[in-house]
């Protein structure tokens, strides 16, 4: 809509009064004669009584002039000046009216009339153009940052938290790493209080009902598939928390990466790993939406309930980026495809206005909020560039904007861990390796080095034991993760996780220089020092199932098999070379082969086993044990009995996989990676 009001202060100098009904009616009457339009059926300008006018036609284009229009010349004659002392009442006529050649042009010949309407309902419909862009959202900017919460818990960057207006709920904690609960705290900031739930394993809050009366949360994520229930990997039970509290009740039988209501809140729509699926709210009656090609996290209507976003990627930290599809279910595609100031972005929301979209961008490192105007417009196109929203050192991520529109509510971290050693005797924990932050490290074999990967840059170093002489291995994009020294400590092995790559085996010189890559994960070295041992995925770009476990010649470059080992992974080889450990493909179990039968044999089971590591004598076999309650586990060689070594619930970590290894010190002492990051929740004001 425009304005009479607009079209006055555009068309006429501040100072000149307009009578309404002979100017701008009389003006809009001849567009209308010119265009053939009726004011009771409007093609092209509808009027709104008492407000203004709105322009209905398809977007105007122009057409080259030929020649002889080149060369004609249009003559208009001026109009006649109204007497500049003439009061009102000598004029019988509106007050010294502002006069344009369109409207006011004495009478002539009535081509030239049809040139000079033309000419007007041109500049009428630039004019309309003009205040439309000037309409546009303009980029919103931080005006102040306010920190809510300050109790240094675990909140996780790409698990959103929600809001009803008045508070903030989200997950606190990791479900496998020190256990997990629903927190909330006000929307001005306060003391941190836990929700009252018997769900057991909250993992992600999925979203919150358009009534606000109950969250949708997602409960015992899980890593892997589990036949007994029909849980895919990567998906959780879906359920509903009643808001202030009450009993928490399921959705159906479904299990789901993402979910969230329907902007009527009568469905909630979800993703199962291979489709977006619509049910009732109790999970009766799915309709498949359409087919996906990837793990779905984050899914959001927008505010008019056109449209659906989500991210969508692989496992686990390969290119990941936001798609787009029609609420009908066509039209999906990427949003943003060819934005490249960012290797991933995910974990979007709308302003509640829909003017901006706000996400989460990662670049390297570096994590920031960025924001893309919804220019939804004629002659504007799609959606905007978008833009970062605000700079600074803290790792910004899980944009959440308030009800009103005037905030942001953010999840800033900085990353840190530390090393610390278990005491068996004392049963406590003490700090390591004078606190560095890395994620992992390994002695060299004659104990005098330590390699290890800083945190949260994931290079390598080297350093002495006593901290001195430290030196950089690797530089990005290349990331490290799980050193292994030589056996004669002149090279050293470690997996490359670079984003957007497939995993790799590098091998470089111990006192540095050219990296040497091959596909695979979790190299091993054999006691000779001649040949690498490591696993590979089926799929390496997708990083689907497991293909096997294989040897190479660090020489030749020739690679073999060990024998039926397709489908195992995570394989480590004994301090003597006879014996091989490896999980099976649903880390249910702990395998032994022995290389002398060249048989494989069960050591152990559990729920859900990780991280397995030899004792520096051989005589055990250390592992992630994560029944609900985690802890780390020995199994006694050859017989397999387990016993737990120390419990790890309530014991502070990152639940991030790279973070959650251990290691033994060369006097067998446990080392497990402590949590020192800070992790709050930030409200940024936005003008």
């Amino acid at each position: 809509m425009v304005t009479r009001e607009e079209l006055r202060k555009e068309l006429w100098p501040e100072d000149t009064f307009v009578d309404f009904d002979h100017g701008v009616n009389s003006a809009v009457r001849r567009l209308r004669e010119a265009l053939n339009d009726s004011a009771e059926e409007p093609k092209f300008i509808e009027t709104l009584p008492r407000l203004g006018y709105r322009y209905l036609g398809p977007p105007v284009t122009t057409r080259p002039r030929n020649a002889e229009e080149e060369r004609q010349t249009v003559v208009i004659d001026e109009p006649a000046e109204l007497p500049r002392n003439s009061s009102p009442e000598r004029l019988g006529n509106a007050p010294r009216y502002g006069h344009s050649p369109a409207f006011d042009a004495k009478p002539v010949k009535h081509g030239r009339r049809n040139l000079l309407v033309l000419f007007g309902a041109c500049a009428a419909l630039i004019l309309l153009l003009t205040i439309i862009l000037r309409r546009l959202p303009h980029e919103p900017r931080v005006t102040r940052v306010v920190q809510l919460t300050r109790d240094a818990r675990i909140r996780s960057p790409i698990r959103q938290p929600v809001t009803d207006g008045l508070h903030l709920y989200f997950v606190e904690g990791a479900t496998t790493y020190s256990g997990s609960g629903i927190a909330q705290v006000s929307v001005t900031g306060g003391e941190t209080t836990h929700l009252e739930t018997s769900l057991s394993e909250p993992s992600a809050i999925f979203g919150v009902s358009p009534d606000f009366s109950e969250l949708l949360v997602a409960n015992g994520l899980s890593a892997r598939p589990d036949p007994a229930t029909g849980r895919p990997r990567g998906m959780a039970e879906v359920w509903v928390q009643p808001l202030p509290a009450g009993t928490p009740h399921r959705v159906g039988n479904i299990y789901a990466s993402a979910a969230c209501y329907t902007p009527d809140g009568t469905q909630i729509l979800y993703a199962d790993g291979h489709s977006l699926v619509a049910v009732n709210r109790d999970g009766s009656n799915p309709r498949e939406l359409t087919k996906v090609q990837g793990a779905v996290s984050w899914l959001r209507y927008s505010p008019d309930g056109k449209r659906i976003r989500f991210h969508m990627g692989g496992w686990p930290f390969d290119h990941n980026s936001l798609w787009e599809i029609e609420a009908s279910g066509s039209n999906l595609h990427a949003f943003l495809p060819n934005w490249k100031d960012a290797s991933s972005h995910c974990c979007g929301n709308w302003s509640p206005d829909g003017n901006y979209y706000f996400f989460q961008a990662r670049q390297g490192k570096d994590q920031a909020i960025w924001v893309v105007p919804e220019h939804r417009y004629i002659l504007a196109g799609g959606p905007g560039k978008p833009s970062r929203l605000i700079p600074g050192p803290l790792r910004l991520g899980a944009p959440v904007p308030s009800l009103d529109g005037k905030k942001l509510f953010v999840v800033g971290d900085e990353l840190r861990v530390e090393p610390v050693r278990y005491d068996s005797k004392t049963q406590r924990f003490e700090s390591y390796l004078n606190g560095i932050s890395t994620n992992v490290f390994e002695f060299s074999p004659n104990r005098k080095w330590i390699a290890y990967v800083s945190y949260p840059d994931m290079t390598l170093w080297r350093m002495r034991v006593d901290g001195t002489d430290k030196t950089q291995l690797t530089l990005p994009p290349v990331r490290a993760f799980g050193p292994h020294w030589s056996p004669d400590g002149s090279k050293i092995a470690f997996m490359d996780v670079q984003f957007g790559r497939p995993f790799a085996v590098s091998l470089i010189s111990s006192s540095g220089g050219l990296l040497q890559s091959f596909p695979g994960v979790d190299p091993n070295w054999t006691p000779d020092g001649r040949s690498i041992v490591y696993w590979t995925f089926s799929n390496p770009d997708a990083k689907v199932g497991f293909a096997g476990i294989f040897r190479r010649d660090v020489d030749s470059g020739k690679i073999s098999s060990i024998p039926n080992s397709a489908g195992r992974y995570s394989s480590r080889v004994s301090p003597d070379g006879r014996y091989l450990v490896a999980f099976s493909s649903a880390a249910t179990e702990l395998h032994l082969f022995d290389s002398k039968t060249e048989q494989w044999f069960t050591l152990a089971k559990s729920e859900l086993l990780s991280f397995n590591l030899w004792s520096p004598d051989g005589k055990y076999v250390y592992m992630r044990d994560n029944p609900g309650s985690p802890r780390i586990v020995r199994v006694h060689i050859p017989d397999g009995r387990m016993e737990e070594v120390v419990s790890l619930k309530g014991f502070p970590q990152l639940g991030e996989p790279f973070v959650g290894w251990f290691g033994l010190t060369p006097d067998g002492d446990l080392v497990v990676i402590r949590d020192r990051s800070t992790q709050e929740i930030y409200a940024l004001d936005l003008q």
